[in-house]
């Protein structure tokens, strides 16, 4: 039905693998829709990912989520006996980007499959002859800076977490 509804549509150029010319479309579809479910489980596995770094001595510690938000921080009662109060700020700062570095690098391992399967995919312009490529209008997003307000690099530095085509 999906391939009479797109033969229709694109004038003839989706085969399928009644027709003997080797492409199988619910094939291709069925591998798409294999890849869409892997994609829901890794997204919601990676959503309860969380994380933690501990600095100054295991005085300081920051969790984080999937996002590398800080849900938790512990500061122990001993931190003031080896480190002043203004330096507190200073080392939570360390644990949180630290924190956010080690879930962003978990989030990333998770999706390494996802991606090495996708690849395996042939893209729509194998498929439909002459169609657009769509991986080519992926949009990689900018790294995100973690200077504090004021610096000097966030002020030479694009809007934050403004993407850019690829």
């Amino acid at each position: 039905m999906a391939a009479t509804v797109l033969n229709t549509y694109l004038g003839g150029s989706v085969t399928t693998a009644d027709d003997g010319l080797g492409f199988d479309f619910h094939e291709l579809m069925a591998s798409a829709q294999e890849q869409l479910t892997a994609i829901g489980e890794v997204q919601r596995r990676r959503a309860q990912l969380v994380a933690h770094a501990t600095v100054a001595d295991r005085t300081v510690t920051v969790h984080v989520n999937a996002q590398g938000v800080v849900i938790k921080t512990e500061i122990d009662p001993d931190f003031l006996d080896e480190y002043d109060f203004e330096d507190l700020a200073g080392f939570v700062t360390e644990a949180a980007q630290q924190a956010a570095a080690n879930v962003a690098r978990q989030g990333e391992a998770m999706m390494k499959s996802i991606r090495k399967a996708n690849a395996a995919l042939p893209s729509l312009s194998e498929v439909l002859d002459g169609a657009p490529d769509l991986r080519d209008f992926a949009i990689t997003p900018e790294q995100i800076s973690t200077a504090p307000p004021g610096s000097t690099e966030r002020s030479t530095a694009p809007h934050p977490g403004a993407g850019r085509w690829t």
